[in-house]
């Protein structure tokens, strides 16, 4: 989406708007879908999501609607991170507590899986094709999938519970009142924000002074993705034996220290080189999930991971403008500090939760 905005001719302040747009989309309504992933079949959840999103996908090939892609990328937004509360809180319910950053981490490696062929396939296509044909696709897959999901998942009876709120407010208020979990989310708030500067302004930086080629750009994101994807079963099975806290926040810190060394203009070689360090040491972010179930009731999962991921979001909406801003007033490079000073923020912030002993295993 970053190199198709900038062949439509929008400026990097304005791609950082849409990025920003797309996780207010998310941040907005994440808390909901999580909530009534506690009352409802996630699985409908599921398919109503690919769906509206696989209809907004197609609108951005009309070149006339640019002037509405804003609206667009808030509807995506919206629409497309139904996904996660989901299926966080199918994964949060069945998983065994004492292996559950092992379980949580395996979710974030099929999550990578799409990381690694999207990058590849999208800008395959759109490099032979054109960009308009990676979104028909991209159209095609999200129905595909929810036909799969229809006729596969079971139907889900979810119960009620006692202990459950009796709306979405009063849920998230009282998730919001939990000491731990209030930390857990600041902490969330500015990984993101680091995290951020992947997926909005990594390929600009290597499409513009790295000067790679649109299929390089897309070769590196997705070995970045694959570089966590090998990660992430590990770092899941080391926080379950030595502490998710402590193992979330030394991956942090090895990801402050990679975001530095962006800071000194290298090869393309180089610069790529970091770019999978970089992912290695931020798969350890993952357990900042694995850590919801420790302090949250667990009739509250759905709400609590509902929440999270409207922190992740701010995190996704602040972070581009941030991003946008730095790249424009000082230069290009200086982007990569204001994420190493939010990631070392963020790690910070993670001693101020207090663990249950499950998680200290």
């Amino acid at each position: 989406m970053p190199l198709y905005a900038e062949s439509l001719g929008i400026g990097i302040v304005e791609w950082g708007g849409l990025a920003a747009s797309w996780a207010l989309g998310m941040f907005v309504s994440e808390w909901i879908w999580g909530s009534l992933c506690d009352r409802s079949d996630r699985r409908w959840l599921m398919v109503l999501s690919l769906i509206a999103t696989s209809l907004i996908t197609a609108l951005y090939t009309i070149h006339s609607l640019v002037p509405a892609f804003i609206l667009l990328e808030l509807l995506t937004g919206a629409m497309g991170v139904t996904l996660g509360p989901t299926s966080r809180a199918y994964i949060s319910d069945e998983s065994p507590e004492a292996s559950m950053g092992l379980y949580v981490s395996i979710w974030w490696a099929c999550f990578s899986l799409g990381r690694i062929f999207g990058p590849l396939i999208g800008t395959y296509i759109a490099q032979t094709w054109s960009f308009e044909s990676s979104f028909y696709v991209s159209s095609i897959l999200s129905i595909t999938l929810a036909a799969f999901i229809l006729i596969s998942f079971p139907k889900q009876r979810i119960p009620r519970q006692p202990s459950a709120p009796s709306n979405v407010l009063v849920g998230v208020k009282t998730i919001l009142n939990l000491r731990s979990v209030s930390f857990l989310f600041v902490s969330t708030i500015f990984v993101f924000i680091g995290k951020a500067l992947i997926t909005s302004f990594l390929p600009l930086y290597a499409a513009g002074p790295i000067k790679m080629s649109t299929i390089q750009v897309g070769s590196l994101i997705a070995a970045l993705s694959g570089s966590q994807l090998l990660a992430l079963p590990v770092v899941g099975w080391v926080s379950d034996r030595f502490g998710r806290k402590r193992t979330t926040f030394l991956g942090l810190l090895v990801s402050t220290f990679l975001l530095l060394l962006y800071f000194d203009d290298g090869s393309a070689s180089e610069f790529s080189l970091i770019t999978i360090a970089f992912g290695f040491g931020v798969a350890s972010s993952s357990l900042i999930l694995a850590m919801i179930p420790d302090v949250t009731p667990r009739a509250m999962h759905g709400t609590a991971i509902g929440v999270y991921g409207s922190m992740e979001d701010l995190g996704m909406i602040i972070g581009p403008l941030v991003y946008g801003f730095v790249w424009a007033a000082l230069a290009p490079a200086w982007i990569f500090i204001a994420a190493s000073i939010s990631q070392f923020v963020g790690a910070l912030f993670i001693f101020k939760v207090k663990e249950s002993n499950n998680s200290q295993r």
